[in-house]
């Protein structure tokens, strides 16, 4: 288990679910980890107090990852004392729809905030690391999405398999520089995010149904992964797409 003490990382989507579940997870092993969100002040501060009164430290860091000015004012600040040496790119913005339902500014939006949002926070990543001297990691959380057709989540899916791209790109742009870059293909979490969309009985239905292990993931499965692929005990590990989906991928069902 890698030490992460004096370490410093950035977690967008860090106050909920799985973003929640990292922020606490790096905190208790010694990082100070940076929560950013978007408008939920008392989600984030309820994180925020819950990793501090647990002995870790934790500070906020608000920007829509949609505004390009706040994302790098958010960089500014998160860096103003010290240098962050590992990001995790959680936060994303989905709505349900179909092909023909998804107008052209919902697909605007969508891509903002899933790729170009967590485009420019890379950059701005790799450039500060690089004028470090290198080193670091970045860990992308991706869907099954990219790679299935689900007929409700048409931008959303369109996003995610960017991103899975973007995970072997940024990989090779950033290999000699020890900038390490995974990414993870989620499968079903019970999270705050899925039950906007789903009620718990209906998301236990479909999991018993659909997931081979027959149970949505839970958020601290996905925060030890994360954690992993951000430490040093994958070191050897860039450009690598690891899946986490309980073997949903094995026979998928994505009928609605």
């Amino acid at each position: 288990m890698a030490d992460w003490k004096n370490k410093r990382v950035l977690i967008t989507g860090g106050s909920r679910g799985i973003g929640r579940a990292c922020a606490e997870l790096l905190a208790s092993r010694g990082a100070t980890v940076f929560v950013n969100y978007a408008s939920n002040d008392q989600a984030a501060a309820e994180t925020r107090d819950a990793i501090r009164a647990a002995g870790g430290r934790a500070e906020l860091a608000r920007a829509d990852m949609g505004d390009g000015g706040a994302v790098e004012s958010m960089w500014a600040r998160a860096t103003a004392d010290g240098p962050i040496d590992s990001l995790v790119l959680n936060a994303a913005y989905q709505k349900k729809a179909t092909v023909d339902q998804t107008d052209l500014e919902l697909m605007e939006r969508t891509f903002r905030i899933n790729v170009m949002g967590n485009f420019r926070l890379a950059r701005l990543f790799i450039g500060a690391r690089r004028a470090a001297g290198g080193g670091g990691s970045i860990v992308i959380h991706s869907s099954n999405q990219g790679e299935l057709v689900n007929p409700t989540a048409f931008a959303y899916a369109l996003t995610k398999a960017a991103l899975n791209h973007m995970v072997r790109h940024l990989a090779v742009a950033c290999a000699k520089d020890r900038i390490r870059v995974n990414g993870i293909i989620l499968g079903w979490f019970d999270t705050e995010g899925e039950r906007e969309f789903y009620s718990p009985e209906m998301i236990a239905a479909r999991v018993a149904r659909t997931i081979p292990l027959g149970r949505a993931g839970e958020s601290a499965e996905a925060a030890r992964l994360t954690a992993f692929l951000a430490g040093d005990d994958a070191s050897y590990m860039t450009g690598s797409l690891v899946r986490l989906d309980g073997g949903f991928a094995l026979a998928p069902d994505v009928s609605v």
